[in-house]
């Protein structure tokens, strides 16, 4: 089936080799912290568009190409095909995805591994997502919502036992409230939380703090004013760091 939805893909990715449309987008990151060390980097992302065709290209800080993928579209079904796997280790893949009526299966397959079934959606309020279901270590995503209150809670299953990540956020009083609870499989454990709130001619502040299982505490307050991020952390013992980070989208 894969080399079928293999050769179709490369037939729609041929037929639209002359693109009409091209766009560039990309991220620049810099951070100098209260040691004096300064280190930036940046993400370009090209893409190319003609009808209902697209090549995407991502290059890193070093314009090494991370990813480099067609998707085409042909009524429900959309079709995938290269390298999605960012600064991992190149993979190259094959995928088709079909939405109907708030829902989406897919089936995708790595090059010279199995074929992977994924599928996604909303019932009874909940949203959810389950990667590879038919392996005994899929990964469900389940989120729900009601009231201003948002929680996502998300199980993974592994060979040495199971991971679960659960989080709860919600705005009062014009305050964001957030809780966090990280249970790994290898025993592991972590608790966080966040508060946040916009001043007005400021900018946003946030206090975090989060606690492992081995009882080392991180605190941070970040002060964030359009592209710049002012914050101080300190971890366990170790003494407070300060940076100042640019971030910049375009």
């Amino acid at each position: 089936m894969f080399k079928k939805l293999l050769a179709a893909t490369a037939a729609m990715a041929i037929s639209a080799s002359t693109y009409a449309g091209i766009s560039l987008s990309g991220l620049y990151e810099g951070t100098l912290d209260s040691h004096g060390a300064y280190t930036q980097d940046i993400t370009t992302t090209m893409k190319g568009t003609s009808g209902s065709s697209t090549v995407t290209v991502v290059l890193d800080g070093a314009f090494d190409i991370d990813d480099m993928y067609v998707e085409t579209t042909t009524g429900p079904l959309t079709f995938t095909l290269g390298d999605k796997s960012g600064d991992d280790p190149d993979v190259v893949s094959i995928g088709v995805t079909a939405t109907s009526g708030g829902f989406t299966v897919g089936l995708n397959q790595d090059s010279g591994e199995d074929t992977e079934l994924n599928v996604g959606g909303s019932l009874a309020g909940i949203t959810f997502a389950v990667t590879d279901v038919t392996n005994s270590e899929r990964e469900t995503t389940a989120t729900y919502e009601v009231a201003g209150l948002k929680a996502t809670v998300v199980h993974n299953t592994v060979t040495a036992g199971t991971n679960i990540d659960t989080t709860i956020a919600t705005t009062l009083a014009g305050l964001t409230l957030s809780a966090n609870h990280d249970s790994n499989a290898d025993g592991t454990s972590e608790n966080g939380g966040s508060v946040s709130r916009v001043f007005e001619g400021l900018g946003t502040v946030k206090a975090e703090m989060s606690k492992t299982g081995a009882d080392v505490t991180t605190k941070t307050v970040s002060l964030t004013r359009g592209i710049w991020t002012g914050e101080w952390e300190k971890v366990g013992s170790a003494d407070g760091v300060t940076t100042l980070k640019a971030s910049l989208a375009f």
